[in-house]
């Protein structure tokens, strides 16, 4: 393998690592259980996802060749204690001696590595479509009595919001996006949303900026490219095998990256006036439905007092 690359973005490596890996597991489901008890199976289980969990960002060919042997002589060991037929605990010198070669390893091992390895976290987005289908998987229904509500489904009956009153929201700006505050305090995911699109959208100025300033540049080598053509021919002969023309090409290539750019904040605007209006579309009904409910409030508290009056 070349030194430059790492190990984990070779596929052979991958493959390599990832055959060892299941081979060892599926190894441990052949042990008879007079040899090993379901505990110990466990436990041997664990200590092959634990290692191969330590090892997974190792760079070293010299390590990870050490580490392939030894995963290769364990591989050796497990299928030969797990030859051992139940109920002939006894079975051939080779086996038994695997067998208590791995339990005597198994005593000396820490606690720690005897220990399931713990869950990697799943991404909000991915743990939230998880729990929904655990959810639906044995009721369809329930998704549809779970979902909230969209913002732009509102306004909502009286009786569905909480504590029967309702609140007009307000629509401000911040830093170019538009947001619908609905209540106080602000939610943390949304002030990181707001700083994270203030960043992209710096970051896509400073990028546009920057590709104005290479301009100048792009056009010196634009007018060397010409006089080696014209000296040389060399230009004009691929220009002419391509099909296409060279002369201005770095300033083509820059002057299109400062295009992409200027695309990309122009539909990042437009989405946002978009947004923008839809939620004044809702600060709107709700701002209606808000005074309907207060005149129907005053007539009826009118009616009330007129009726005790009488």
């Amino acid at each position: 393998m070349p030194a430059h690359r790492l190990p984990r973005n070779s596929t052979a490596h991958r493959v390599a690592a990832i055959a060892l890996y299941r081979a060892l597991l599926l190894s441990t489901h052949t042990f008879a259980p007079d040899v090993f008890s379901p505990p110990q199976r466990t436990q041997l289980q664990n200590i092959i996802r634990n290692r191969f969990k330590q090892a997974r960002h190792e760079q070293s060919p010299r390590y990870l060749r050490l580490c392939f042997e030894a995963g290769y002589e364990a591989l050796d060991r497990l299928d030969a204690a797990g030859a051992i037929v139940a109920g002939e605990a006894e079975g051939e010198e080779e086996e038994r001696g695997s067998a208590a070669y791995i339990l005597a390893l198994l005593a000396r091992v820490p606690e720690k590595v005897k220990r399931a390895p713990p869950i990697t976290a799943l991404e909000p987005s991915l743990l939230k479509d998880l729990k929904l289908h655990l959810r639906t998987r044995h009721n369809p229904t329930a998704a549809a009595e779970t979902e909230k509500p969209s913002l732009f489904d509102r306004p909502l009956p009286l009786a569905q919001l909480k504590g029967g009153k309702r609140k007009v929201p307000v629509l401000f700006n911040a830093q170019g996006v538009p947001v619908l505050r609905l209540s106080k305090p602000q939610p943390a995911a949304l002030s990181g949303y707001l700083n994270h699109r203030a960043e992209v959208k710096q970051k896509r100025h400073d990028t546009r900026h920057r590709l104005t300033e290479e301009l100048e540049g792009a056009r010196w080598e634009d007018g060397w490219d010409g006089i080696i053509e014209r000296e040389t021919g060399i230009r004009q002969a691929n220009k002419e095998e391509s099909g296409r023309g060279r002369e201005g090409q770095w300033t083509r290539e820059i002057l299109s990256a400062r295009d992409e750019v200027g695309r990309k904040l122009s539909e990042d605007a437009e989405r946002r006036r978009v947004m923008g209006e839809r939620m004044q579309g809702v600060v709107d009904r709700e701002r209606g439905m808000a005074e309907t409910e207060g005149r129907e409030e005053a007539e009826r508290a009118f009616w009330e007092v007129s009726t005790g009056d009488a």
